[in-house]
């Protein structure tokens, strides 16, 4: 069998590079419907993806709002508590030192004034004793309790022998 090739050389080429350019535009034709589709489906994606967000922003927002009122609520119950623990803190059991006092009082000691201060913790004890020894006996006593401290005891306490007036000051361990 014979082969007879009647076109030239030129032709040949020409006819591969058609060939060539053919397969280049149905590439990029390819190419450039992939790119649209693809363009579809991520503008498809980010609207489905943009309504979502807004979505969640509404819910926020109303419980947000919701939770306004509760919030405050919650501030005002906060706020309250706050101010019961303060007053609980600065409570001071003046019923028991008073009691404690005057069970370490002997029975021959009256007092007319007792001056509380809390500001200072200070106590200020104005009485008069019957005798000389009931009045050491309520120092010794004061000085062995733990609510006293720094107890003043004036030296004019004990010069006289009965029927003394006193003063004694000491700060309190509250």
């Amino acid at each position: 069998m014979l082969v007879l090739n009647l076109v030239s050389e030129e032709l040949k080429k020409e006819i591969k590079l058609r060939h060539l350019y053919q397969l280049i535009k149905k590439v990029n034709y390819l190419i450039i419907i992939i790119t649209i589709i693809t363009a579809i489906v991520l503008l498809v994606a980010r609207v489905i993806l943009q309504n979502n967000f807004n979505k969640i922003v509404e819910q926020t927002t109303l419980v947000t709002i919701n939770n306004q009122s509760y919030n405050s609520k919650i501030r005002e119950i906060n706020s309250k508590l706050k101010f019961i623990a303060n007053i609980q803190n600065e409570f001071v059991a003046w019923s028991k030192i008073v009691n404690d006092l005057s069970i370490m009082t002997p029975s021959n000691i009256t007092f007319y004034r007792l001056n509380f201060d809390l500001a200072t913790k200070t106590v200020k004890i104005n009485g008069k004793a019957g005798e000389r020894s009931g009045l050491l006996e309520l120092k010794d006593n004061l000085e062995k309790s733990g609510n006293y401290s720094d107890i003043q005891f004036p030296l004019k306490n004990i010069l006289e022998k009965e029927n003394i007036n006193f003063e004694i000051n000491a700060k309190l361990n509250i």
